[in-house]
């Protein structure tokens, strides 16, 4: 997570008001957090079983929705940092 970071200079840009699509249009490198965690938010909601994922996997899920455009990043802190505080758990699935 350097100052050159592919994922770091696409977050940046991200919150300072730039559209996933107005970057992936403007540049040539490959930020991979991008389409993973996209992808991995597509694969818990087929794979895992349960409701309100989005409360096991708020930093993962925040971040699909702040790159799909459904939240602002400042939206996506403020639910994040107001979220309750509850004991955490790590419950696996299998494929």
């Amino acid at each position: 997570f350097g100052p050159l970071s592919r994922n770091r200079k696409f977050g940046y840009r991200l919150g300072k008001g730039e559209t996933m699509e107005e970057i992936l249009a403007s540049t040539s490198e490959v930020a991979e957090g991008v389409d993973t965690s996209i992808a991995l938010v597509k694969m818990i909601k087929e794979k895992c079983r349960g409701y309100r994922l989005d409360l096991k996997y708020p930093i993962l899920f925040g971040v699909a929705e702040i790159l799909q455009g459904n939240l602002s990043p400042s939206e996506g802190l403020d639910g994040l940092m107001n979220m309750r505080l509850r004991m955490e758990s790590y419950e696996g699935f299998s494929s």
